[in-house]
Formats: C-alpha cells, sequence, structure tokens
C-alpha cells in the first residue's frame, strides 16, 4: 500500500492499494448515512462488489446513479441529487462517496460542498484519470459556456484507489488518464526539482505501467503544488497545462472527446505556443501511436471564443501555462493563437 498525506487547510491521506481494506482502517462511519454518487458504467461494473463491502460499515447506504461523460456535470443534476438526497433522508451527518472517475469526483464534490451548507466526503477513484482530479479540492460542474465554471474549492475527508479497479479500463480511458499523467510529468521539474518525464515516456514504451508507483509519482507533483498554493492564487494555475485550449476542445466536440485527450491536445497545442516544436512533435507522435480520438477541426475563431471564457484570463486577454526554463501564465495574442492552431490542425 502508498500512502500520501496531502497537507491541505483539512489534512487527508490518498491512499493506493490493491482491493478495499481501507474500509476496515478509517474512522468515517460514525456518519448518520452513505450516500454513494456513482455513473452507470462504474455501477454495473463494481456496483454490486462495492456496495457488499459498504454494508459492513454504515447503518444506512443511497445510492445514486447518474448517465456517464460530461454531459452530467450540470445544475440539472446537482438538482436531482439533491431530491435523491431529501427523499432518501440524507442529512449534514451524511458521508458523501464520489465511486467513479474524474465527473464523477467534481460532481459529488461540489454536491457535497452546497448540499444543506455542506457534508463530509471521500473520493474513490476507478479511473487513472482521477488521480489528478481527485486530489486537490477543486469540484465543479460545467455552464453551457465554459468547463467548470461554477465550483468551489472543497477537500474531501480521504482519497482511496482499489488499483485492480483499472483493470476494467477501455484503453482510450487509461489514455485519458495519461494525459494528465504526462502533464504531471512535464511539471516535475519545475515541482519537485527532477524531471521523470523521460523515466515515463521509456516505461509507457516497454509495456503496461505499474499503477500504485506511477500513480504515486503523479500525485506527489499534485500534492506539492496544492499544499503551496490550495486555492490558485499562484502556482497552483499551473496545473492548468494543456487545459485552456484542451477545456475548449472538449466544449466544441461537446465532451466527444475524452478530458484527458482533449488535455493531450491542449498540450501540444501550449507547447506550439511556446515555441517548443521538439517536444510538441514527440507528444503528437506519442499520440498517434495511441491512435487518440481525432478531431472534427471547426474554425480558429470557435475554439478562441471559448477560449475566452477560461478562469486564467485577465482582463480579457486570453493567457496561456507556458513551458520553458520556468512555468510562465502569460497573455498570447490572437495572431500566435491562430499560428500555432494551424501547425497544430496540419498534425493531425
Amino acid at each position: 500500500m502508498v500512502t500520501i498525506r496531502v497537507n491541505a487547510s483539512a489534512p487527508y491521506d490518498v491512499t493506493m492499494e490493491r482491493g478495499d481494506a481501507w474500509l476496515d482502517r478509517v474512522p468515517y462511519f460514525s456518519c448518520s448515512s452513505v450516500w454513494v454518487i456513482t455513473d452507470e458504467t462504474v455501477d454495473r461494473l463494481h456496483g454490486t462488489a462495492f456496495r457488499a463491502r459498504l454494508e459492513a460499515h454504515a447503518r444506512q447506504i443511497v445510492w445514486s446513479v447518474v448517465r456517464p461523460g460530461d454531459g452530467s456535470k450540470s445544475l440539472e443534476t446537482i438538482e436531482r441529487l439533491v431530491a435523491d438526497g431529501l427523499t432518501a433522508g440524507c442529512d449534514r451527518d451524511t458521508l458523501v462517496i464520489a465511486f467513479g472517475g474524474g465527473m464523477i469526483g467534481d460532481l459529488a464534490g461540489f454536491l457535497a460542498s452546497v448540499y444543506m451548507r455542506g457534508l463530509q466526503y471521500i473520493q474513490v477513484p476507478t479511473t487513472v484519470l482521477a488521480h489528478d482530479s481527485a486530489v486537490g479540492g477543486k469540484v465543479a460542474v460545467n455552464h453551457p459556456l465554459a468547463k467548470n465554471a461554477i465550483g468551489a474549492f472543497y477537500q474531501p475527508a480521504g482519497v482511496h484507489y482499489n488499483v485492480d479497479r483499472l483493470e476494467t479500463l477501455t484503453d482510450r480511458d487509461v489514455l485519458s488518464g495519461l494525459g494528465e499523467l504526462i502533464k504531471h510529468a512535464y511539471l516535475s521539474r519545475y515541482v519537485l526539482g527532477h524531471s521523470f518525464e523521460d523515466d515515463l515516456f521509456t516505461a509507457l514504451a516497454y509495456g503496461p505501467l505499474e499503477w500504485e508507483t506511477w500513480l504515486a509519482r503523479g500525485i506527489e507533483v499534485k500534492r506539492r503544488i496544492v499544499e503551496a498554493d490550495e486555492r490558485e492564487l499562484g502556482v497552483r494555475a499551473w496545473l492548468n497545462f494543456g487545459h485552456t485550449f484542451g477545456h475548449a476542445l472538449e466544449s466544441v466536440e461537446a465532451y466527444r472527446l475524452a478530458h484527458g485527450e482533449a488535455v493531450l491536445y491542449g498540450m501540444v497545442y501550449a507547447f506550439l505556443v511556446g515555441g517548443d516544436v521538439t517536444r510538441a512533435k514527440a507528444l503528437a507522435g506519442f499520440m498517434k501511436r495511441q491512435a487518440v480520438t481525432l478531431v472534427d477541426w471547426q474554425p480558429f475563431e470557435t475554439y478562441l471564443e471559448v477560449m475566452g471564457h477560461d478562469k486564467k484570463n485577465r482582463s480579457g486577454r486570453i493567457r496561456f501555462v507556458l513551458l520553458g526554463e520556468g512555468v510562465t501564465v502569460a497573455s498570447v495574442t490572437t495572431k500566435r493563437l491562430a499560428e500555432a492552431y494551424e501547425q497544430l490542425k496540419g498534425w493531425f
């Protein structure tokens, strides 16, 4: 088992192990009820077994299931979940469990932050992608104009990975998760003082990753940044590398692309914006070998409009996280963005 302590405003542990032995160790279950939020796919694959394990610990279990995909990250879904909770008698002593991938973590965390002005919640991730989203306490739902536009900073009481569940992921799900792990690898030299970028791409070339090891390396980057800047007033913006264009791409594609796939495209684009053609080409080559979902490219102005709603923008200027000798969050001209877009589109 691997344990990483996150010393945020409300400290908690992230655990990674085979199985759900964490259920027998944690102190959460003095609560009045347990409210599990999951999606149809996770419920079908893992719901029966997880519920059976929970029954040994929980006085009452409420089980809410939503449709998979980012379309469920909405205020409409929150309203339906609140109705589920009220009908089942969930109170301020209820524990919320986010049982699923990144979408479920964001959705259930946001629900916990607003239901009766705040419930305790834990993350039980079932995807590689969620090693990023489950840690750090950023919770949100989408608005039609912008992804994650309605949200809060709300730390979980714990994050507990059963890595056995990752074996049921599709190749596309794994690739999506690798998008965020690769992002952490790119950031590692600035955060840890040494880089695991080359090590990760070498490991990927030789077969399946040992998940406990590699998830821990990604989470360590996230932990350092969150502890330094929990509310994203400075360095935490670095974690948005690849996300400015990535979020726009997700939105324009109506979430047909998985989040991590969009971030992969977004990182290639960010490298091009910053003038690092070598790394852009290397990452694009990796994506092609992994058969990333192809994009139905739209006119540049379509993406520009969506990027105009990005949370990093200031005074109406689009800002990008750029990697070089250091990390900068810089305003970028429309002309440079358009040039980089034409380069990106020509490669895919």
